[in-house]
């Protein structure tokens, strides 16, 4: 048995006792059980409604969307341009981090749905240099609540995407996260209260609270505040997602929607349709297909287990448990398989961002973290 099998887990959803501010009660169900709220769509019909109202035939296109090669954003541009019968600019961030498959899956959406793409790369390799710094000021004191610090520079593509539709005339853009992905134990890190509306959540993650405890993980670790970093950080808050200051303020005249607020996120439909018309694939070498766009998703969980001893996973698929989407049992299969380290994967991720060497750290109780990531020999 591994360490993360012997833990106490939610008798209702799969929660470890290891998730922060989480209580048990007398029958071990977690205060995020008892206090969970239904997420509410608000249909197919008004979606079409909102999209619709956006189509002209003097467009060259009617709406844009980000696409990264996930089955999210590969499933969305699916469904704008065949069910809604959509002109679709795909928006495409080239992460240098971004898996090959991922790229892959891009090029055969684009080709099977006949759409354009435009392609951006941020500026001096900010993106690289972010996480570097980032990463190793994050080993000098591990913190969970630090370890999206690593995203960073990815809150950069929102106001690129929406660059490039203001830059073509287009007044909407659609996004594809789904409601089960939030996850509710980083905003608790961040002294977020998760006891409110999906909607209510993804406001309050990027309002003052969300910053505030964004703050105090800086001034617990003043490297983060480096001058190559500010700006990001900055550019990052403001535009976290659709619904903070940014978009809202700044990009007034441009309709966000969110294609997951009104049809349901529904795995089993995404994965099924995007292989059979977009010929999408994820790794065989993975057995998760969520998130495997990206490698840094690797590093995240060896930090997340290393600190908390569990992965966004445990969070979402509680979330899905918690909705009717899959029971406990189905649940705890998938995180038996898929919590694991892809060391190889990391190894890779760090060599190409120069991270080696960290003899300049003081080893301290945290020694067996750095020996871990940074080892020769991985397995």
């Amino acid at each position: 048995m591994t360490e993360n099998e012997y833990l106490k887990r939610c008798s209702r959803c799969i929660l470890p006792e290891t998730t922060p501010n989480i209580i048990f009660d007398k029958d071990g169900v977690c205060n995020f059980c008892r206090s969970h709220i239904k997420v509410r769509y608000e249909g197919e019909s008004k979606l079409r409604e909102l999209l619709h109202s956006h189509r002209k035939d003097s467009n060259k296109y009617d709406c844009a969307i980000g696409i990264s090669g996930g089955r999210d954003s590969s499933y969305a541009l699916l469904k704008l341009v065949k069910d809604y019968n959509l002109k679709v600019l795909a928006v495409n961030y080239e992460n240098p981090f971004t898996d090959p498959q991922a790229k892959t899956n891009i090029e055969n959406a684009v080709e099977a749905l006949n759409v354009d793409v435009v392609s951006f790369k941020l500026k001096n390799n900010i993106h690289e240099k972010t996480f570097k710094h980032n990463f190793t000021s994050w080993l000098r004191k591990p913190s969970p609540a630090a370890i999206p610090m690593m995203c960073i520079a990815c809150k950069l593509i929102l106001p690129n995407v929406i660059k490039c539709a203001k830059k073509y005339g287009v007044k909407c853009i659609v996004t594809g996260g789904n409601p089960y992905e939030y996850t509710s134990f980083k905003r608790e890190l961040l002294n977020v209260s998760t006891d409110e509306t999906y909607m209510k959540l993804l406001k309050k993650s990027f309002g003052l609270k969300g910053f505030g405890g964004i703050a105090s993980e800086m001034l617990n670790n003043p490297m983060y505040c480096h001058p190559m970093c500010i700006s990001t950080m900055i550019t990052g808050f403001l535009y976290g997602n659709p619904y903070s200051f940014g978009p809202k303020f700044l990009s007034p005249d441009i309709e966000f929607i969110d294609i997951f607020h009104y049809i349901p996120w529904q795995e089993e439909e995404v994965l099924s349709r995007i292989k059979q018309e977009l010929k999408w694939e994820s790794p065989k070498r993975f057995s998760s297909s969520w998130r495997f766009d990206c490698t840094v998703s690797h590093l995240k969980d060896f930090m997340y287990l290393k600190t908390l001893n569990m992965t966004e996973k445990d969070d979402f698929y509680s979330k899905m448990v918690r909705e009717g989407l899959m029971t406990r049992e189905e649940a705890l299969i998938r995180i038996k398989n898929e919590n694991k380290l892809h060391m190889d994967e990391i190894r890779k991720l760090l060599d190409s961002t120069g991270i080696s060497d960290v003899s300049h750290l003081k080893m301290d109780k945290e020694e067996i973290i750095r020996k871990e990531i940074l080892a020769e020999q991985v397995g």
